[in-house]
C-alpha cells in the first residue's frame, strides 16, 4: 500500500505544474466509479445532504450523490473547462436542477453549508484545508478522502476498496478515509452536582470529573458529531453537544450540562 500512495504522489508531481498555483491547480486523475459509490456510501450520503466535492473534475461524484443517493451537490473546481464539462454532464444525467458546478479555489470557497465533503486532493492541499474543515464546517458533517489521509487528524474509519479497472498509481485498489467533523467539547461543564473537565484532540476525548466534590472515575468516552457519551461504573451518560450545553440523560434521567467557568 505505501509503495502504491507513494507511486501515485510521484505521478501527481510529475505530472502537476510548478509553484503554488501548480499545487492548487492539481493534475485531474478521476475517481474510478466503484470509488465514487463506495465514497458517497461511507458517508452515509442521503436526500437531505448538500455534498460538496473539493476539486470536483468532470463532475462525477457530484452527479453520482444526486443520481444515487438523491441529495442536493456542489462541485468546485479550478479548471473552467472542466467546470463547463461538469455542467453538460450534469444535462446529460438529468440532475442538472440538484446539482451545481463553479469555477473556484478550494482553498477559498466556502464550504460551510456541507454535510459531506468529498476530496481526491494532494495531502498538502489537505493539511492547508484540515483548519478549515474544523472551524467551518458544521459538527457531524461527514468528510471522505480518497487515497490521502490528513495529518494529525486520525480519521473515524479506514477502508480499502476493490476497483475493476487499475487506477493510474494504485492498481486494483484504492483507499478511502472518513472523518466526522467533532462538537467543541473541550473545558469545564456543570450538570447537577456533576463537575466535568473535557480534553479533547479533535474525536478523541478523556473526561475528569467530581461528584459532590469527590473524584469519580469517568470511562469509554466518545465523542463523533454533537454525539457524547461517557460512563462510570455507577451510570452511563448519553447526549449532545449544543454549543453551551451538553443535553442528554444519566441513567435515562434527563440532565443538563453547561460551560463552567
Amino acid at each position: 500500500m505505501k509503495l502504491r500512495i507513494a507511486f501515485l504522489l510521484l505521478l501527481l508531481v510529475c505530472l502537476d505544474s510548478s509553484g503554488e498555483e501548480g499545487e492548487r491547480r492539481p493534475p485531474f486523475i478521476s475517481t474510478p466509479g466503484d470509488v465514487v459509490e463506495r465514497m458517497l456510501q461511507l458517508a452515509g450520503t442521503q436526500p437531505g445532504d448538500l455534498v460538496v466535492d473539493l476539486g470536483s473534475g468532470d463532475g462525477r461524484i457530484v452527479i453520482a450523490a444526486a443520481q444515487k443517493f438523491g441529495a442536493r451537490g456542489l462541485g468546485i473546481e479550478l479548471d473552467e473547462k472542466l467546470v463547463e464539462r461538469s455542467r453538460h454532464n450534469a444535462r446529460l444525467a438529468k440532475v442538472a436542477d440538484r446539482v451545481s458546478f463553479v469555477h473556484g479555489d478550494v482553498l477559498a470557497s466556502d464550504i460551510s453549508r456541507a454535510s459531506v465533503v468529498t476530496v481526491y486532493l494532494l495531502p498538502s492541499l489537505l493539511d492547508r484545508l484540515q483548519p478549515r474543515f474544523v472551524d467551518e464546517l458544521q459538527p457531524g458533517t461527514r468528510i471522505v478522502s480518497h487515497a490521502f489521509a490528513m495529518a494529525g487528524w486520525k480519521p473515524d474509519r479506514a477502508e480499502t476498496v476493490r476497483v475493476t479497472q487499475p487506477h493510474p498509481g494504485q492498481g486494483d485498489e484504492s483507499t478511502l478515509y472518513l472523518w466526522i467533523v467533532p462538537a467543541e467539547a473541550r473545558g469545564l461543564w456543570q450538570g447537577g452536582d456533576l463537575r466535568l473537565r473535557i480534553h479533547q484532540n479533535y474525536q478523541d476525548i478523556e473526561v475528569e470529573g467530581t461528584q459532590g466534590g469527590k473524584p469519580i472515575a469517568v470511562r469509554r468516552a466518545t465523542l463523533t458529531g454533537r454525539d457524547i457519551a461517557w460512563e462510570t461504573r455507577a451510570w452511563s451518560f448519553r447526549g449532545r453537544v449544543e454549543q453551551n450545553q451538553i443535553l442528554g440523560k444519566l441513567n435515562d434521567v434527563p440532565l443538563v450540562f453547561t460551560r463552567a467557568r
